[in-house]
């Protein structure tokens, strides 16, 4: 008999891949279901699960492309990254980049932002949360050290950017809305804040300098870097006045 290990890599080959029997339907000990059928048994609940957990995951996506081809898409996804854990929650974490190997330059390349869009607002969903940092909390660091200081977004925030309308997209695809209403897919590109409150996905459009600056702060750039990036879209952009926009919507959690 093969060693345990063994055995258990060949069951995981053949609950992943139909067209591999593995090793271990030498060793399942006959009892009315053919060793092959028993094994299918498994394999189905596996890719149920795997779909499922995906699809709950990126709803907009599976309406975009219909069923069929989202349990396709699951499991060539599920193929070439299969859960490591027993919280499926993290199966999409790759399937924005799955898609983008997929759709790039193809009609439907932007799927992968809108894919990226959906995994941002788990991702926001399941932080952990915390009070905003108060523009008051500013007071104790020096004017001149306000070029080196940093800024940490809210757990609760992300910000992407796409070529596409992927706000447009993503609400015309909700419950409710209008599956008839057509977008202009030239009508982007789109700088998206998302915020999670009270267990909602909030989005807004940002300008292109406020989306520079606070990506860069995002990417554990300075203050004076992320001013930076954002002069270099729009000369005379207002730092002053963007902060205060920044801390009325509850953008940042801390300061050092």
């Amino acid at each position: 008999m093969p060693p345990l290990r063994e055995l258990q890599l060949s069951m995981v080959c053949a609950l992943l891949d139909a067209t591999d029997p593995g090793l271990s339907t030498a060793w399942i000990c006959p009892g009315g279901i053919e060793p092959a059928e028993r094994l299918g048994i498994y394999r189905n609940n596996v890719w149920a699960t795997f779909i499922k957990a995906l699809a709950l995951g990126f709803p907009v996506i599976e309406k975009l492309v219909g069923v069929d081809c989202f349990r396709s898409l699951a499991l060539g996804l599920l193929a070439q990254h299969p859960s490591r854990s027993g919280d499926l929650h993290h199966v999409g974490e790759p399937f924005p980049a799955f898609l983008q190997a997929r759709f790039s330059h193809t009609p439907y390349s932007y799927l992968p932002d809108v894919a990226a869009l959906e995994w941002a607002c788990q991702v926001a969903m399941r932080a952990a949360d915390c009070a905003p940092l108060k523009a008051d909390e500013l007071r104790a660091v020096a004017p001149a050290a306000y070029a080196g200081m940093r800024l940490s977004l809210h757990p609760r925030c992300r910000v992407l950017a796409s070529a596409f309308p992927i706000i447009e997209i993503w609400i015309a695809n909700q419950l409710g809305r209008d599956p008839e209403r057509k977008i202009d897919l030239g009508s982007g590109p789109d700088f998206v804040l998302l915020q999670v409150r009270g267990g909602c996905a909030l989005l807004r459009r940002l300008a292109q300098p406020d989306f520079c600056l606070l990506q860069t702060l995002t990417a554990d750039g300075t203050l004076g870097e992320a001013l930076d990036a954002a002069l270099a879209i729009e000369a005379d952009f207002d730092l002053g006045a963007a902060l205060g926009r920044y801390f009325t919507l509850g953008l940042f959690s801390g300061v050092s």
